[in-house]
């Protein structure tokens, strides 16, 4: 079993690299490309359609609404929990996309704490009020990087 990652900017025929090598391994793929978790994004994403998939199973393609909200740590749960039980049935496993935060949640330990859903919406509010060019000044002086 192998896990094999292909990484690159959007149209530079990963996809199609991917199921080749898939079909050849007899492995299954998982998307790591933020924009193709969501149905229905497939112009400018370079989606492959169900065809040109050529019967290799993907995971983590058009599983989200557009309304529905996509994180890291949102990614990295479900694209681990893919990979081990793809592994656990004696599958090799290509990821290919070009979200490179996405590839670096599966290879590295990346902590994600909770957010406060009060304090996010407390921000929000404010800067509804005061504007955005306010909140960029705000930020840029507490974090001039």
């Amino acid at each position: 079993m192998s896990l094999i990652i292909i990484c690159g900017a959007t149209a530079t025929g990963k996809s199609d690299l991917a199921v080749a090598v898939a079909k050849k391994l007899n492995a299954e793929i998982i998307n790591a490309d933020s924009m193709q978790v969501y149905k229905g994004m497939d112009i400018g994403t370079a989606k492959l359609s169900v065809e040109e998939r050529q019967g290799v199973p993907h995971h983590l393609i058009d599983v989200l609404d557009i309304n529905e909200e996509a994180n890291v740590s949102w990614y990295q749960n479900l694209a681990r929990k893919t990979i081990d039980e793809l592994i656990k049935d004696g599958k090799s496993v290509v990821v290919v996309g070009g979200t490179g935060l996405y590839i670096k949640a599966i290879l590295d330990d990346l902590n994600f704490p909770d957010t406060d859903p009060e304090v996010r919406q407390k921000i929000t509010d404010e800067a509804e009020k005061v504007g955005n060019d306010v909140m960029h000044e705000r930020l840029a002086k507490l974090d001039p990087a």
